[in-house]
């Protein structure tokens, strides 16, 4: 089969590459299989037409090793250059030369050509060698290409080599990083963090039950959480809700103003979405919106748990804020938004297209959140899991009310932390039902 092949190929060199054998082994080949003629296909039938065409082609043999021959005796020894970078870029340029003749078919030993070339035989291959990963590099970043162009330019270097390795590829993540610094491709950098939580009200706040909690599936803890949106003529809000487990905006809503009314349309929305089931703890901030008697209302409705941060402390609820985070440096930062709908249905396809169904994420081993969400339920489902406070079970949970802080109390907030529990505090067992 190689020897046919070898009658319809003009390049032997291509063709042993492609069959990864030695080209000399395929003339061997040739040889054995037709001995009379080993320059011409099909040999001709005159035995004196046979002998001249075979003295013709060992003469152009002769010819080509003694062109090439001369080639390399007129490289002068002064050219190698003084210097370690002169000498290295003279030694590429015969290694270049080198190769060049092997492509060529000749007879011409890569041992005599580094002889009249005056390099070594064993630099010649370990450039080789070193040429041989440029095809490699060249299909990683231009998946990488491909990577940055589907998500637009908003994954990082670590996000980037997880999908690599989802499609296939084992890349270091420091070179993943090296080949996106070159390209430009470097996910945008986020800006300074603003606070924007008021905390300083009359109502009353919850003991942080969700820094307690042991989580084994989703619908068992929600974080909620708003932030500013800047338009080119206005500032809107946004208030998210997302599942502890699996990461997921399970609700969201985005208005102009930052009243109550706005995280309770994104509350009333993860519960049509979701269908949650009582005892389940929502968790927030202390701001004023979701300590309402409007906010709690409805989560008492709904069999609900609430569960506050402690104050000026964005930690408890991270999760949240690293979706925040997430949003404006991928979406909004990136874009220039004309009015509060054409915000609004960008925010609509970040979410629920992208967010919930495409981004990687690093906390559920580099997946999307339904995707996680999908793999859990099988397993939810034969292992019947539960969610445990702190080994107290769930049919009972401790609810730990704080006293209200009035504006006489604020004076002394500096000498006691709110959080430290009062002689007025009192525990309470609530079953939801």
């Amino acid at each position: 089969m190689c020897v046919e092949r070898m009658k319809q190929c003009d390049d032997i060199v291509a063709l042993a590459a492609e069959l990864d054998i030695h080209r000399r082994l395929l003339y061997r080949w040739r040889d054995q299989l037709d001995p009379v003629d080993k320059g011409e296909w099909p040999p001709p039938q005159n035995s004196r037409e046979s002998t001249l065409r075979k003295e013709v082609s060992q003469l152009k043999r002769v010819l080509a090793d003694k062109t090439v021959e001369l080639d390399f005796s007129k490289v002068p020894c002064k050219s190698r250059g003084s210097t370690a970078a002169e000498r290295r870029l003279w030694r590429e340029g015969i290694y270049d030369q080198i190769r060049e003749v092997m492509s060529l078919q000749g007879s011409l030993s890569i041992e005599r050509m580094c002889q009249l070339a005056q390099v070594s035989r064993a630099g010649f291959y370990r450039s080789l060698q070193e040429r041989q990963p440029v095809a490699e590099e060249m299909e990683v970043r231009s998946t990488i290409q491909q990577i940055a162009l589907e998500h637009r330019s908003r994954y990082g270097y670590r996000r980037v080599t997880a999908e690599l390795h989802r499609r296939g590829m084992l890349v270091n993540h420091k070179r993943v990083s090296r080949l996106m610094r070159e390209d430009n491709l470097l996910a945008v950098q986020p800006r300074a963090f603003v606070v924007t939580t008021d905390s300083r009200h009359e109502f009353e706040v919850y003991l942080n039950l969700a820094s307690r909690m042991k989580l084994t599936g989703i619908n068992q803890l929600w974080v909620a959480d708003i932030t500013y949106i800047r338009l080119k003529t206005e500032f809107v809000y946004l208030a998210v809700i997302l599942d502890g487990f699996s990461r997921k905006v399970v609700g969201w809503a985005l208005e102009r103003t930052i009243a109550t009314r706005l995280p309770k349309a994104a509350l009333e929305h993860a519960i049509v979405q979701r269908q949650p089931p009582p005892g389940l703890v929502h968790h927030s901030d202390r701001g004023v919106q979701y300590a309402s008697d409007e906010y709690v209302r409805v989560l008492r409705q709904h069999q609900m748990i609430p569960s506050m941060s402690r104050p000026a402390n964005p930690y408890d609820n991270a999760s949240c804020e690293s979706f925040m985070k997430t949003l404006k440096r991928e979406e909004i930062y990136a874009n220039d938004y004309r009015d509060l709908d054409h915000l609004r249905a960008n925010i609509e396809v970040f979410i629920d297209q992208y967010y919930n169904r495409c981004r990687l994420h690093s906390a559920l081993g580099y997946k999307p959140p339904a995707e996680f969400e999908q793999a859990l339920e099988s397993t939810t489902a034969a292992t019947g899991a539960t969610m445990s406070f702190s080994g107290m079970r769930r049919t009972i949970v401790p609810m730990i009310r704080m006293p209200c802080e009035t504006p006489n109390q604020k004076r002394g907030a500096a000498r006691r932390p709110l959080l430290r529990p009062s002689v007025s505090m009192s525990l309470r067992l609530v079953i939801p039902w």
